[in-house]
């Protein structure tokens, strides 16, 4: 960690706070809470000390800082705000003209379905059942839907994108699924629960 000459370390953390605390709520998404954006504001500007040359203010130079990397964070993260359609020589006063559905032209209907698994994975999903099914359900069911919350309870934060995208038969690669179906069943051991009964 470098405090930049002039700055007194209390100064330093005062101006991180200050643009964390103002930035956070402009760049929440998702599950991302404004407290989570405050933290991630602070770890870019923590990293971007190291860049600081001191031939402006600290202020500006880290709001211009934090901004951009919370920016390219989101945008990484959840949805990339800019189409194709943007640069296409097609695209003519905010009309598609060389397809009449846009998501007939391959590079638009990538970016959209790239932006909707992001947007997918950041909200998250409950798995719950109707009332009419619990006085109708079997019994077999009933254990079913308790065994989903339980594993939606106590699996690991780190298996939560694979559990959802399991769960709603989205595309997961065989080492991901093996090492989720690996915890799941430590977690039915745990709780001895016969894994062939689920």
């Amino acid at each position: 960690m470098k405090i930049p000459d002039n700055h007194s370390e209390q100064e330093v953390l005062d101006v991180i706070e200050g643009i964390a605390s103002r930035l956070c709520y402009k760049f929440k998404f998702g599950y991302h809470s404004p407290e989570d954006m405050k933290q991630q504001a602070r770890l870019f500007a923590w990293e971007g000390l190291e860049k600081y040359d001191g031939k402006r203010p600290l202020e500006n130079f880290l709001w211009t800082h934090v901004r951009n990397r919370l920016y390219n964070f989101k945008r990484n993260n959840y949805s990339r705000l800019e189409k194709p359609c943007d640069t296409c020589e097609f695209y003519i006063s905010k009309r598609c003209t060389a397809f009449v559905d846009q998501e007939e032209c391959h590079l638009y209907k990538g970016w959209l379905d790239r932006n909707n698994a992001k947007k997918n994975l950041m909200h998250t999903v409950s798995v719950e059942f109707d009332q009419k099914e619990y006085e109708t359900s079997s019994l077999s069911t009933l254990f079913a839907k308790e065994v989903m919350d339980l594993l939606d309870e106590e699996l690991h934060v780190r298996f939560r994108e694979d559990w959802i995208r399991l769960l709603n038969n989205l595309k997961l690669g065989k080492n991901r699924k093996d090492k989720l179906l690996e915890e799941i069943y430590i977690v039915l051991k745990e709780n001895n629960i016969d894994k062939e009964a689920w």
